[in-house]
């Protein structure tokens, strides 16, 4: 029975903290442009087709500064992920809903 309690205290000392990181209200940053989701895991960029800077995820939010780049139907935007707004760089707009 001791170790049964044991147990369940483990499982919810665990689970509680990742709970209440899952409540947090999310805040955009106050840098200016316009904010959009991601529709797609996407990579940010240094330029269009550049290096990869890191990774944003599908369903976060994406800052899109108003600059953009195309050519041949390939659109690009430049702005920040929520993942890290301090970092700036070019994302397909076709992977946005802008």
């Amino acid at each position: 029975m001791k170790r049964r309690i044991l147990h369940v205290l483990t499982i919810a000392v665990v689970a509680i903290p990742g709970t209440a990181v899952a409540a947090a209200p999310a805040s955009a940053s106050d840098a200016p442009g316009f904010v959009c989701n991601l529709t797609q895991n996407t990579w940010l960029r240094t330029a269009p087709h550049g290096q990869v800077l890191r990774t944003l995820t599908a369903g976060r939010g994406f800052r899109w500064h108003g600059q953009g780049w195309s050519e041949d139907n390939d659109t690009w935007i430049y702005g920040h992920g929520a993942e890290d707004p301090s970092i700036d760089g070019w994302v397909p707009a076709g992977n946005t809903t802008c």
